[in-house]
């Protein structure tokens, strides 16, 4: 739209140059309308690579438009269709580049070849698809099999298997069209992009008796030593262990600073260990690292392998893992992946989410990694999830992090040259979202843990509240206070 705004704004300046004021309205109307462009597409939307692209093309438009509007003979009308034609086709390239991924992302997503298509579709209409897909040779099965049906409409889902996928496209529009499938989507790819190991954190004074608790930076930036100090001070006890749940790559559930509840194939990637060990290592137990887990009887951790060890899940994957972390009694479910999605948002995740909130569950997911609008990237934008983007030690958005400005619960937490555990009783540092998430996640387990019925937007309610401002506003949202969100929660009613 803002294309076909800015093109047309310059040919009626053209076209009424002759006139002082709507010569002039017209020509603050074009300058409006590039300077929303540059905003809308490249600092919110895209970045600088892609945005450069994007006013070359708007460029190039413009540039044909003055050019024809100016010396075109055909009169004033035909230059007014000329206009409109021009407009049409900016909305129309507009649209396209909104679509179009950032280049540095590497994450264009794209159908699971071994079943492209998510269907919910009635009972009463299974037969009636199932023959749909046949003229295809596309099979049809059930999708998900929640332990309790009645409470959600994820058994009603059908995964849909197209043979090479070269019809897929067709077939997805035969099933919007037909009125017994209330939602279709892709069942997407989604690739997990292993951060580097990162410079080592800052020295700080050691607020635990783990040996490398010095290195995590972080803690020190979060007042844990207050945190840690609370627990004692105001008697804080919990009713009970929460039982977190990671959904990454595994856990190394053999790790010496791991609590021996955390559950899971072997890591073979090492990222999943690593968000464990940021959510509950254990403290003072001294060895390695400190967490958000005060000691051992606070955090129950478990781990759903989601993504595969060449590092790749399907949107099935994550939902078949939200679903059973749900149907196990998870209190808290992290979620460090995510990609940018080719749909807005999709009602899978959401379902998904809202069976596990059924169930008492909250859900952490990562805002990303591509400095875009978090609001692109799935699970990230579903609907009743806690969305989580890195800071700095300057109380700044990383890099790197999308934002939150369009995310309804986002938060903050440090995210860069986190120490965490890796597999085979080792450390390492990482920057990321993927580290950031598990703090919060982390927190919110120990929220749960001495206040079991504590929901979404209760526990979001109480990290704005106590959080502490950052230097983005909404971009970057608050960051936690760990120590301050406790004393709110065990004092208020």
């Amino acid at each position: 739209m803002i294309f076909a705004f800015t093109i047309a704004a310059l040919g009626l300046w053209i076209l009424t140059k002759e006139k002082p004021y709507w010569g002039t309205f017209m020509r603050i109307l074009f300058w409006a309308g590039i300077v929303a462009t540059v905003w809308d597409h490249v600092i919110v939307q895209l970045n600088i690579t892609t945005g450069l692209l994007t006013l070359s093309v708007l460029s190039l438009l413009l540039a044909v438009t003055g050019y024809v509007t100016d010396m075109y003979g055909g009169g004033t009308y035909g230059k007014i269709m000329f206009i409109i034609i021009a407009s049409a086709m900016g909305y129309f390239v507009d649209q396209k580049l909104k679509s179009y991924p950032s280049e540095n992302t590497g994450e264009v997503l794209k159908p699971d070849s071994a079943g492209e298509l998510l269907a919910e579709v009635p009972p009463a209409g299974v037969s009636v698809i199932k023959s749909i897909c046949r003229t295809y040779g596309a099979t049809v099965k059930s999708a998900f099999s929640p332990v309790s049906p009645q409470s959600t409409v994820l058994d009603d889902y059908l995964i849909i298997d197209v043979p090479d996928g070269n019809d897929t496209k067709d077939l997805l529009e035969k099933l919007k069209a037909s009125e017994y499938v209330r939602w279709v989507e892709y069942n997407e790819v989604i690739p997990m992009k292993f951060p580097a190991p990162a410079k080592d954190g800052i020295p700080v004074v050691p607020l635990s008796n783990d040996p490398s608790v010095s290195m995590q930076w972080h803690l020190s930036y979060m007042n844990m030593g207050e945190y840690y100090k609370a627990f004692e001070t105001y008697g804080i006890k919990p009713e009970r262990p929460a039982r977190l749940y990671i959904l990454d790559t595994g856990i190394d559930s053999r790790h010496e600073d791991l609590p021996s509840s955390a559950t899971n194939k072997p890591d073979k990637q090492g990222h999943g260990t690593h968000c464990a060990g940021v959510a509950a290592a254990i403290t003072n137990n001294r060895l390695g690292v400190a967490s958000m887990s005060p000691g051992k009887d606070w955090i129950e951790v478990y781990g759903i392998q989601v993504i595969g060890d060449v590092g790749f899940g399907t949107q099935k994957s994550i939902i078949d893992g939200i679903i059973l972390a749900a149907d196990q009694g998870a209190d808290v479910i992290s979620m460090s992946l995510g990609g940018i999605t080719n749909q807005e948002r999709e009602k899978t995740y959401n379902e998904a989410v809202k069976y596990a909130n059924s169930k008492g569950s909250i859900v952490v997911v990562a805002a990303g990694n591509a400095n875009l609008d978090a609001a692109r990237y799935s699970p990230a934008n579903s609907e009743n999830v806690i969305t989580v983007a890195s800071v700095n030690e300057n109380l700044a958005k990383s890099g790197f992090s999308n934002h939150l400005q369009n995310i309804t619960l986002g938060i903050s937490a440090p995210g860069e040259r986190i120490l965490s555990t890796t597999p085979g009783n080792t450390y390492t540092a990482y920057n990321g979202t993927s580290m950031s998430t598990p703090q919060v996640a982390g927190l919110i387990a120990v929220m749960k843990a001495i206040r079991p019925a504590l929901d979404t937007y209760g526990a979001y309610k109480i990290l704005e509240r106590t959080g502490t401002e950052t230097t983005g506003g909404k971009r970057s949202g608050k960051m936690i206070q760990p120590s301050k969100a406790i004393i709110d929660l065990t004092q208020s009613n």
